[in-house]
């Protein structure tokens, strides 16, 4: 794999993390105001695992925070 800007792409995955738990919020709104609990269990449980490691869920699904700690392990085999 050969990666040109490595703080660029970890910077894009943070801003993509930052949008998803804004929009998590806003979904979690819609549920609290709408009951709506099989939106939280199909959409917005789902968005919390795939958006980083710390949604207290019992999944290892590949996540942004993987995404990141990958790019990061490639810049210390590179450094080596």
């Amino acid at each position: 794999m050969m990666i040109d800007d490595k703080d660029s792409l970890i910077d894009m995955l943070y801003e993509a993390q930052e949008h998803l738990n804004e929009a998590i919020g806003l979904l979690e709104d819609y549920v609290h105001q709408t009951q709506d609990y099989y939106a939280e269990a199909y959409l917005v449980d789902q968005l919390k695992i795939v958006t980083g490691r710390d949604h207290g869920f019992l999944a290892s699904d590949l996540n942004i925070d993987d995404l990141i700690e990958q790019l990061n392990e490639y810049e210390e085999e590179e450094e080596e």
